[in-house]
């Protein structure tokens, strides 16, 4: 290389490097949030990346009986064992037909790890597609009946011409917490 095709592209170089500087920053806000369209039982929702910690094939879980409601079972994942429930029971509040803890119930496919709580996983029927949204696209689920609007789902963003509810997975962890610590606390009244 030539000194002076040398000399040229590194001015090229340090342009491009200071109109960097020049540029506005880039905020979280104008990044396009990425999430994961599902389908749980008969609901369709979204479920941001983010707040997974893994999505893992659903294999074999063992049932527990008498375990508080939509608990499936345990699951091995990657050499540890975490408590399955089925997402389409937590967010509808009715067992699915067939599924009550005890029984095979209808074979779900995917396990969604929850990242703030990794020993809990969703157990899901289908992972439909990827999508990115615009944060500014995303909206209030409370009208809208058909998205799910409710505790777990409380935004809600258009997707290919319908709307569909973002599934609060922190929410569902919650949930899912607080009700094993009452049946904690009933099996210890009844010692």
């Amino acid at each position: 290389m030539s000194r002076a095709l040398l000399a040229e592209r590194l001015a090229a170089l340090r342009g491009a490097f200071d109109a960097s500087f020049a540029e506005p920053a880039r905020t979280r806000a104008e990044e396009p949030a990425r999430a994961l369209a599902i389908r749980a039982g008969d609901r369709r929702l979204l479920v941001r990346i983010e707040e997974l910690a893994a999505v893992e094939p659903c294999r074999r879980i063992v049932p527990l009986a008498g375990g508080p409601p939509g608990l499936l079972g345990l699951a091995g994942l990657r050499g540890r064992l975490v408590a399955a429930y089925d997402l389409a029971a937590l967010v509808s509040g009715r067992p699915r037909a067939g599924v009550d803890g005890a029984a095979a119930g209808p074979a779900l496919r995917w396990l969604l790890v929850c990242a703030e709580n990794p020993e809990i996983a969703l157990a899901i029927d289908e992972i439909e597609s990827h999508e990115s949204f615009s944060l500014a696209d995303v909206r209030s689920a409370d009208d809208e009946r058909g998205e799910g609007a409710g505790e777990h789902v409380t935004e809600a963003v258009e997707i290919d011409g319908a709307p569909r509810g973002l599934l609060r997975v922190a929410a569902v962890a919650a949930t899912v917490l607080r009700r094993a610590q009452r049946g904690a606390e009933r099996l210890e009244e009844d010692r």
